[in-house]
């Protein structure tokens, strides 16, 4: 994994950047994908706005924490964010995306996000009704959940 001169792949160092420009990617489709049903209600495209550029801003929040570990040094790559245990730039990380979550959840429930999903289609191959997209989302969080427990219990050793 680590060349001969001691350095680790560009992959390994920035993958961050390749996760953020596919946060970008998909957040065109999505833009792309809401066009004809702006075209059928210009009243739409406001909404559609909102989400996909909360979608740009806080989907790239972890990603931006990672990168500014990897780039002050104190974190030598992506890898070495599958252990909590690496650092404050890696707890950063996970807090940020437990932040996320516990925000996404408290739109999803008590401020209309389910409604909303379903009010402006095409974004993601969600269900048609708002109770169905709360069930996915909760199933979502609870891989979330045991995937980060998994993380936490496996203190996974990167060389």
């Amino acid at each position: 994994m680590v060349s001969a001169n001691g350095h680790l792949p560009v992959v390994l160092r920035h993958a961050w950047v390749l996760f953020i420009l596919v946060q970008c990617v998909n957040g065109a489709i999505w833009w792309r994908r809401a066009q004809p049903r702006i075209a059928q209600n210009p009243a739409l495209k406001d909404g559609y706005c909102r989400l996909i550029r909360s979608w740009l801003i806080y989907g790239n929040l972890p990603w931006l924490v990672m990168g500014a570990g990897i780039l002050s040094g104190a974190v030598p790559s992506t890898l070495h964010y599958f252990n909590p245990r690496n650092g404050p730039f890696v707890i950063a990380f996970y807090l940020t995306a437990v932040a996320l979550s516990i925000a996404t959840f408290n739109w999803m429930f008590f401020h209309g996000g389910a409604e909303a999903l379903v009010k402006y289609p095409g974004l993601l191959n969600l269900p048609h009704r708002p109770w169905e997209v709360k069930v996915y989302f909760l199933l979502s969080l609870a891989g979330e959940v045991v995937g980060l427990a998994l993380m936490i219990v496996a203190n996974i050793q990167v060389p």
